[in-house]
């Protein structure tokens, strides 16, 4: 949004604006590369999941309850409903462990 460069328009980061910085200096931004190795092996819960190699994923929006070593955000997607140690299929959106992380977004009005 306005020219700045982000991974996903979703994201909170960005690195520079179109206006003053080249794609080539954003990509090579330390940051801009932080999740492109984390896969679903990695991320809690999803790790544990029968679907973690077809499942789609969003960064921008997680449960926000765990980070690794790095600082990176290993939570569970915001809107899986998915338990694979159940083998249960919930809609995500009325999750109370969910609740906390909606109201983070602001999602609240578009749910």
């Amino acid at each position: 949004m306005h020219g700045n460069i982000k991974n996903c328009p979703a994201m909170p980061q960005n690195f520079g604006n179109i206006k003053d910085t080249t794609l080539e200096k954003a990509v090579n931004h330390l940051d801009f590369k932080k999740y492109w190795n984390l896969t679903k092996d990695n991320i809690e819960i999803c790790k544990d999941c029968e679907f973690r190699y077809i499942c789609t994923d969003c960064r921008a929006y997680t449960e926000r309850t765990n980070n690794n070593n790095d600082g990176l955000d290993i939570s569970k997607p915001l809107k899986c409903g998915y338990n694979p140690y159940t083998g249960e299929w919930q809609e995500w959106s009325t999750s109370p462990l969910k609740q906390k992380a909606i109201q983070h977004y602001g999602m609240e009005k578009i749910i």
